[in-house]
């Protein structure tokens, strides 16, 4: 970049701009300063890497709550005088998809203790 004392042609920055708005799912923004289209897909990046953090751990915590009540209603945690009671070991399954593949179950199994369960 030109702030480092390395001058780079416009094309290779419009390229590169182009290909980060596309792994974004965004429209590229190009002006008059390619250096500076650069430098805001860059913020737009960790923006957009915040975003999709933040909604998973909100996906998680959905599962997560959904896991626990259906734990609830089947009896597998119970509420017992004022506290919280589930078996020494839990075992949760759900589908994992990474991109590109087909969806895989997984086990995930905890203990009590993990859980903050007695």
């Amino acid at each position: 970049m030109a702030d480092a004392g390395v001058v780079v042609a416009s094309k290779p920055y419009r390229k590169v701009v182009n290909k980060f708005a596309e792994a974004l799912r965004v429209d590229p923004n190009h002006t008059q300063t390619p250096s500076e289209d650069f430098r805001d897909m860059l913020a737009l990046m960790d923006q957009k890497s915040r975003e999709r953090a933040v909604e998973w751990y909100r996906r998680g915590l959905r599962r997560g709550l959904d896991e626990a009540t259906t734990a609830v209603a089947e009896g597998k945690i119970k509420f017992k005088d004022g506290t919280l009671v589930c078996p020494g070991k839990v075992v949760l399954t759900c589908k994992i998809r990474f991109r590109g593949l087909k969806p895989k179950a997984q086990e995930f199994e905890f203990t009590a203790d993990e859980l903050g369960f007695e």
